[in-house]
């Protein structure tokens, strides 16, 4: 049992990365969701619930809509737990040396 947890956070944490990418990439091909402003329309916001990161980067601009936000999100939290569970193996693996 004891064996089996590890693995099962790894597998965890794996799944929150992959499905992070899945939602920013079907969000990147399926855009205007409801509510959220099409690319040849202004951005006015259709309704007080609408919500929308823009960014400007010399004159340029990218617009994050919600799903962006959450697959990136998502791939955080699946790292951190990647990155949690290979830190708690190599501590364990380092612990059973001793100082002689």
């Amino acid at each position: 049992m004891r064996r089996a947890l590890p693995w099962a956070l790894a597998a965890l944490g794996a799944g929150l990365a992959v499905a992070g990418v899945a939602v920013f990439w079907w969000t990147n091909t399926h855009p205007g969701g409801a509510g959220a402003p099409r690319a040849h329309a202004p951005l006015v916001p259709d309704s007080a619930y609408t919500s929308t990161l823009t960014l400007t980067f010399d004159g340029g601009a990218v617009l994050w809509e919600r799903g962006h936000l959450v697959g990136a999100g998502l791939v955080a939290a699946g790292i951190l737990v990647l990155t949690a569970v290979g830190g708690w193996a190599l501590g364990r693996r380092s612990g059973r040396r001793r100082a002689g």
